[in-house]
């Protein structure tokens, strides 16, 4: 019995006792291949070994790795340390090495399921440092499958931790852990808004027919949601209210306004944009009073109005939002019906409420001048 035929009696015999997370395939002089971690199918890789003629002496055995999980980038790269592994140990069997390599380093490194998400992202945080020195930072936790993303947008920031699951995509990232300085209404926002975004790439909308149901696929959700609180996070110090045109922000977190009775509390409004309290209070309480409700006068759309914006969609629903109008939105203006949960009011309610306004300023002058 010659080298090789000693080698494959030594994969039967031990593979699958050795390593408890593989399957033995094919194994013959020809190709010898394995599947590991083949009960969990989004983690699950094939390694397929071939001999060489000069194997082991001068050659180090063959790898090629397959899997639908992993990117193409990190098959290269794995590929390329179980070569310089293999070449260690030259004139020695290679292939229970090898595929023990390649277990171990699966097991050591879950989060190398979503490492083109990992790797995009910190593409966007060096982008970003240069050109505005914003100081996010995301930090990997390998041993719980955890992805820390500390997004800051001037001297606010938010944290917030993602967990990785062993079904993943096919199940969402959980988000864990959120701390943040800035004011609640916009924690609530970036806690909901994130766990929506997870929640729709792994779940298909209510409506959908049969074949769009049956053709509906789960997307990586990690990029997509830490993108979205990057973003926002980033933005928010920036933001104007449409109204005064004066940030709706302190610039130092110590001096927000957290009285929601306050003028300068701020406020989020359907269509995202932000405002002061007291300036949106205002413009909805002023005539002209529209059939189809006051329109958003923010000079442009806002970028985070929904969570399809992250799923690859345009935000192209809101622009058919009721009371919106072709000449509003030519002008490049927002042109969404403005809507708050907090000021439900109809159109006659309001002209109401300002005819009794200004009756009680008539006569307010009246007696003013009566007194002169």
């Amino acid at each position: 019995m010659d080298f090789i035929e000693r080698e494959l009696s030594d994969i039967r015999v031990n593979c699958e006792k050795q390593l408890t997370n593989s399957k033995i395939i094919t194994c013959n002089a020809t190709i010898v291949r394995v599947d590991l971690l083949p009960d969990k199918p989004n983690r699950s890789m094939t390694v397929c070994l071939r001999f060489p003629e000069d194997y082991p002496q001068s050659s180090s055995i063959l790898v090629e790795l397959k899997s639908r999980a992993y990117s193409d980038k990190l098959l290269a790269e794995l590929t390329r340390l179980m070569d310089e592994h293999a070449k260690e140990h030259l004139g020695k069997p290679q292939a229970l090495l090898v595929l023990r390599f390649a277990l171990q380093y699966l097991s050591d490194y879950p989060l190398c399921v979503c490492l083109d998400e990992i790797k995009q992202l910190r593409m966007d945080l060096k982008s970003r440092e240069i050109s505005e020195d914003v100081g996010s930072q995301l930090k990997l936790r390998q041993r719980t499958s955890c992805v820390e993303l500390i997004a800051r947008g001037g001297q606010y920031l938010y944290r917030v931790t993602a967990f990785v699951p062993d079904d993943y995509p096919n199940q969402c990232v959980e988000l864990r852990g959120q701390e943040s300085n800035l004011p609640n209404v916009l924690v609530r926002y970036l806690n909901g808004q994130s766990r929506e975004i997870a929640r729709q790439c792994v779940e298909p909308p209510l409506r959908l027919n049969k074949d769009e149901l049956a053709n509906f696929r789960p997307v990586h959700s990690l990029y997509r949601t830490l993108k979205f609180c990057l973003e926002a996070t980033r933005d928010f110090h920036l933001e104007l209210c449409p109204i005064c045109d004066n940030p709706v922000l302190q610039a130092k977190p110590e001096t927000a306004v957290l009285d929601d009775r306050d003028d300068a509390f701020v406020e989020r409004v359907y269509c995202g944009h932000l405002f002061h309290q007291g300036c949106l209070k205002l413009y909805l309480s002023e005539p002209p009073f529209p059939k189809g409700g006051k329109l958003c006068p923010a000079k442009r759309r806002h970028p985070r109005s929904d969570a399809q914006t992250y799923m690859g969609k345009g935000a192209s629903a809101a622009s058919t939002s009721t009371g919106s109008s072709s000449n509003k939105l030519d002008n490049g203006v927002c042109g969404i019906k403005l809507a708050h949960d907090r000021w439900v009011v109809n159109i006659k309610t309001a002209e109401a409420r300002w005819a009794q306004k200004q009756a009680r300023q008539r006569e307010l002058e009246e007696v003013v001048d009566f007194l002169q």
